[in-house]
């Protein structure tokens, strides 16, 4: 991917398939990306650090119509893993959509039916991370948007739907405490 002088992707960015990668729905509609939020919620909640590969500039209060960062997690003390995220408005992405329609479905609503409707804007945290060997890191990452985005999140091949409270669980069951 190439970046401009903002930061911003240029070129064309279609959403990832939903089995490749966690998927979150934004009520917000702007592809704001906040290093220091990110990265505070990352250390406060979750043990990690987090650093922004591609830095982000927002002139005039604008912000790109859709967009990509690489980002570097790591468990604090730990190596990192450089992970890529995308996010486009969500009528550019059907399938996740659809896919966090069939999660609301399985689990029979539990309140994620109004998150849904409330949706603007898809994230996307790409699995496999794209250099480092901790699997864990695109979920860890997930569970940091998901926080600072009040996302519910989809995850990769599964037909449900959880929030920050669900990340962080599937987080502890790979040993990321």
């Amino acid at each position: 991917m190439d970046f401009d002088d903002n930061g911003w992707v240029v070129g064309r960015i279609e959403p990832l398939p939903t089995s490749h990668g966690w998927s979150l729905l934004s009520p917000e509609p702007e592809a704001r990306i906040d290093e220091h939020r990110w990265a505070h919620q990352a250390r406060a909640f979750f043990g990690a650090e987090l650093t922004l590969v591609q830095k982000k500039v927002y002139p005039s209060g604008s912000t790109p119509m859709v967009d990509a960062v690489e980002v570097d997690v790591a468990k604090a003390g730990g190596a990192p893993s450089r992970v890529l995220v995308l996010t486009v408005p969500l009528d550019r992405a059907p399938a996740v959509r659809a896919a966090a329609a069939a999660g609301v479905r399985a689990i029979g609503g539990a309140g994620f039916d109004a998150l849904l409707a409330r949706a603007r804007r898809a994230w996307q945290v790409r699995e496999p991370p794209v250099a480092g060997g901790d699997a864990r890191a695109p979920l860890a990452l997930a569970a940091v948007l998901a926080a600072v985005l009040l996302a519910p999140v989809v995850p990769p091949g599964e037909a449900t739907i959880f929030g920050v409270k669900g990340a962080r669980e599937r987080l502890e069951r790979l040993g990321w405490r």
